[in-house]
């Protein structure tokens, strides 16, 4: 099996909220205008709701308060709010899904917390759309919850060695499926039809490429997922891969860097998990 056969079989388990669908399909149409993207928003109390706590959070800090989705379109640009509408459905996609293999708070602590640091990440690096890498750290694992849910056994094995062997998981995902999560996921955001700057950093944060060109993104999610389970790594007995020295190169970020991101991350978690988890 490849993951493209694997994500071909999922029947629609994982597919995004039409309400999604609809807001990328009026941003790409240019006959459309602000108006037309926040009135498909406010079709959807949850997600309007949600994307207006967003906007007047510490997260983006604005000086005036915004009260309209099409205020916040306009503020905030359309490229940030498609990031944040993704982000959003991503995790109500996957949020009520269970797993008997692992815990799903956990799951989506680590994803949060990668996520914050990404962007933090983002922004020592210059990069313009921050958001975006955050929305690449929410997505980053999601290849790992459609292993789980279409190949429990061999899945089962994979987290049972990985934890006997202290071994990477995505090297065991290769020996025993013939792909890794990476893989997984990023054929899940082509099926979703995400644009190729959110789903190469998913596909190459684990085996980075000189030759990539969205090498930089790929870079700052290797460092965030490292820089996350290393701060997790005393409640797991998972092996955590050392930083990939291209991505320290491609960065120009060091040791002290990643202490302070972190540390801010930290300090912002509590607030980012209400954002995109607690009921609006």
């Amino acid at each position: 099996m490849t993951p493209q056969q694997l994500i071909s079989e999922i029947d629609g388990l994982f597919s995004l909220p039409e309400v999604y669908l609809k807001v990328r399909e009026v941003i790409d149409d240019p006959k459309k205008t602000i108006y037309d993207v926040a009135f498909v928003i406010n079709q959807d109390p949850n997600i309007s709701a949600r994307i207006l706590k967003i906007a007047n959070s510490a997260f983006f800090g604005f000086a005036t308060e915004i009260n309209t989705v099409t205020r916040a379109i306009a503020i905030m640009g359309l490229s940030q709010i498609h990031d944040l509408v993704l982000a959003t459905s991503a995790v109500n996609t996957f949020k009520g899904i269970s797993c008997a293999l692992i815990s799903m708070k956990d799951f989506w602590l680590h994803s949060v917390f990668c996520a914050t640091i990404a962007r933090l990440l983002a922004r020592k690096c210059n990069v313009i759309d921050c958001e975006r890498l955050f929305v690449c750290g929410i997505l980053h694992d999601l290849g790992h919850l459609v292993i789980y849910e279409k190949c429990p056994t061999q899945a089962s094995k994979v987290l049972s060695r990985a934890k006997q062997e202290s071994c990477p998981m995505a090297l065991l995902e290769k020996e025993i499926l013939g792909f890794d999560y990476a893989q997984v996921g990023g054929e899940l955001l082509k099926f979703w039809k995400l644009p190729a700057s959110l789903y190469e950093p998913v596909v190459n944060h684990v085996h980075l490429k000189r030759d990539e060109q969205f090498s930089l993104d790929s870079s700052i999610i290797h460092i965030a997922n490292i820089l996350a389970l290393q701060e997790e790594s005393h409640k797991t007995d998972f092996f955590v891969p050392n930083l990939d020295l291209q991505a320290l190169h491609m960065t120009g970020l060091n040791q002290e860097d990643f202490d302070l991101v972190k540390t801010e991350a930290k300090k912002n978690m509590a607030e980012t998990l209400k954002l995109f988890f607690a009921k609006v």
